[in-house]
């Protein structure tokens, strides 16, 4: 079984745990992220997730969402991010498609 994925993220000076796509002004590094922590934290947002989307469905008498796609970044520690609008900067994401 894989214990660990490798992921280029970017090098503040710092920490190295910026996010899995470097920027312009940082350089990129290799960074092993546990498995069981990636899952651990896909698994809590994915949670968070439903339960806005099952409140939505609520607040709109039971309309069905057909899809939602949410951006994400992985952070050199494996934690997750959603990537909002007001994000500066030039980014990429994985982007997760959930659909009923």
């Amino acid at each position: 079984m894989i214990d660990s994925l490798t992921f280029i993220v970017s090098d503040d000076g710092q920490d190295s745990t910026m996010g899995l796509f470097p920027g312009a002004d940082h350089a990129a590094i290799l960074r092993q992220i546990p498995v069981d922590v990636l899952r651990e934290n896909l698994r809590q947002t994915a949670e968070s997730l439903r339960a806005v989307f099952e409140d939505m469905a609520k607040a709109t008498d039971g309309l069905r969402l057909k899809e939602a796609q949410i951006g994400v970044e992985i952070t050199g520690e494996g934690g997750i991010q959603l990537i909002g609008t007001a994000k500066v900067g030039a980014t990429a994401a994985i982007t997760l498609v959930f659909g009923t």
